[in-house]
């Protein structure tokens, strides 16, 4: 189970100009993963939640989506979550990635 939740469900993140009840249903939705991922551990169904800051979101379908710039000096893209998602997924069922956060420029 894949959550994409948001850099702004961390704690003390106030970077994003989102409404507060933005950063409440983030909040509520990280706790969540939290607690499925520890219930449902036993029955070896991981449960991988993803917080990136705002993030260029490109059409898998495009021609951009693999000439995207991915350097230290731009924003994320849509394809390094997605990476990020295939990486964990790709891991033995015994490796349980819990979380991924991503640094903010």
């Amino acid at each position: 189970m894949v959550n994409l939740v948001s850099s702004a469900a961390e704690a003390r993140n106030h970077r994003s100009q989102a409404h507060p009840a933005f950063y409440a249903a983030k909040a509520a939705q990280a706790g969540f993963a939290d607690v499925l991922s520890h219930r449902l551990r036993p029955e070896g169904i991981r449960v991988i939640s993803l917080y990136p800051p705002d993030f260029t979101d490109g059409d898998p379908l495009h021609a951009t989506w693999d000439q995207a710039s991915r350097t230290a000096d731009d924003p994320l893209t849509a394809r390094s979550v997605l990476d990020c998602v295939l990486f964990a997924l790709g891991q033995p069922r015994d490796c349980f990635i819990r979380s991924f956060h991503f640094e903010q420029l």
